[in-house]
């Protein structure tokens, strides 16, 4: 006998309405003159380039009035190119590039590097500036998100909807910088292995999730990460995407996808042929 699954939208569209009016109210309370750095992380490699120069294109088009400095990991075995990163730090000034060791985020070796990294991060931040994590394979497409997380006094903030809300979701997620010296201050007192004990499944978003409530800390998800999917049964990044979204999680092989859709919904035509342009060049072999 087959059962009905009830497709997320459906199932959880009283959620989101929910989610929508506290999320308005969170909002409201943002200040332009908030003082924080919102300080975001990426870890990535050579041949995921192209889709790292779009997402940092789309911060640079949407955090105008909020300020924010790039940290990129580069894979020590898979490093970016020297154009690769030269390309990166002329679109975004002062973005920091840094050789470390792989953090695709599978098991207590990776995911202890990327704790390090985000270590590294807090300690020139102040306690109230945000530090994120965002994958290569996203990009944004309104700042909805940026000015939730300055407002709101939570110490992780995620979108799980696509996993039932049963933890905060990789792709994209924040955390207060002084969430984040905690639970490094707790992993390097008691060890990696012991805060994982317990955690379902030993990959970076579950283990995040995992130590920030082993800690008690103030875990809060929103809706702002669409999925490929959602985009389609939406036909494109029109009003509802944007009315329920600030960014796109591109969890699907064909990443090329991604720069498909920022050709098509996002910027235009001439801005997407100019970054098309820089990719290319950074992408030439030397």
């Amino acid at each position: 006998m087959s059962v009905l699954r009830i497709p997320t939208r459906i199932k959880f569209f009283p959620n989101f309405m929910k989610d929508y009016f506290s999320r308005k109210r969170v909002i409201s309370a943002y200040q332009s003159n908030n003082k924080a750095v919102i300080r975001l992380c990426f870890f990535s490699c050579e041949s995921y380039f192209s889709y790292l120069y779009c997402s940092c294109h789309s911060l640079k088009d949407v955090l105008h009035d909020i300020d924010f400095k790039v940290f990129i990991f580069s894979d020590n075995e898979m490093p970016l190119t020297e154009k690769q990163i030269n390309a990166l730090k002329e679109l975004i000034p002062q973005t920091e590039v840094l050789s470390w060791p792989k953090s695709m985020g599978w098991g207590k070796e990776q995911i202890s590097n990327i704790w390090k990294a985000y270590s590294y991060v807090a300690k020139t931040a102040s306690p109230q500036d945000i530090i994120a994590r965002v994958d290569s394979d996203v990009f944004f497409f309104n700042d909805r998100i940026f000015k939730y997380v300055l407002a709101s006094d939570a110490d992780l903030i995620g979108d799980g909807h696509f996993v039932e809300f049963k933890y905060v979701q990789g792709g994209c997620y924040f955390f207060k910088a002084s969430a984040v010296t905690h639970i490094s201050n707790n992993i390097e007192k008691y060890g990696i292995e012991c805060m994982l004990k317990d955690c379902p499944i030993e990959v970076e978003d579950v283990a995040a999730d995992h130590m920030a409530k082993k800690l008690h800390l103030h875990v809060n998800q929103t809706w702002f990460m669409a999925f490929p999917q959602e985009i389609i049964n939406a036909g494109g990044i029109k009003r509802w995407i944007q009315f329920k979204f600030s960014c796109a999680h591109f969890v699907m092989k064909n990443k090329d996808k991604m720069l498909d859709a920022y050709r098509d919904y996002v910027v235009t035509k001439p801005e997407y042929n100019s970054m098309l342009e820089e990719i290319n060049k950074a992408n030439e072999p030397v």
